[in-house]
């Protein structure tokens, strides 16, 4: 991935070769920047789970990233509270539910600087609660028992059945 700075995409939108991005960088002043720039006009979506909850209040697009990819009825329901209904205590209540499973994701991640990492809990909740999906495919590595069964417990207490 390259992160292109801010100037630069506005330098793109303003010749019209792109409309849009998916901000994966984890300062969630970039979001900002360019929806402030652009006066909304520039479609930009959060892309890392950890900037979402600011980006959409700042008026990003969307969330495109692990939690809605793994959780996607509560990433819906955190986009309406916020994009839809303005609702800051109801979007704050979904993000809090939500926190232990996105600090799990990093946490299996830099536990010790290697192995798991955010896909890899992906991966691991859609094939205990979704769609067989299979392991990650290496340099990639699977989580490892410890976060799967912490990730069991987060996906429960989310309401989720889980399977084993």
């Amino acid at each position: 991935a390259v992160d292109l700075r801010t100037d630069h995409l506005l330098q793109l939108f303003e010749e019209r070769a792109i409309g849009g991005v998916k901000m994966s960088n984890p300062e969630p002043d970039r979001i900002c920047e360019l929806l402030q720039a652009t006066r909304g006009e520039f479609f930009v979506y959060a892309g890392i789970d950890t900037v979402a909850f600011e980006g959409l209040c700042h008026g990003a697009h969307g969330w495109i990233s692990g939690i809605p990819s793994t959780v996607p009825a509560y990433a819906r329901k955190l986009d309406r509270a916020i994009r839809e209904r303005g609702d800051l205590q109801e979007a704050r209540t979904i993000w809090s539910q939500l926190a232990p499973l996105m600090r799990l994701q990093f946490q299996a991640y830099h536990a010790k600087g290697e192995g798991a990492h955010w896909f890899s809990t992906m991966k691991a909740a859609l094939n205990m609660i979704g769609p067989p999906v299979g392991d990650p495919k290496p340099p990639v590595l699977p989580l490892s028992a410890e976060h799967r069964a912490q990730l069991r417990g987060l996906l429960q207490e989310l309401g989720y059945e889980v399977r084993a």
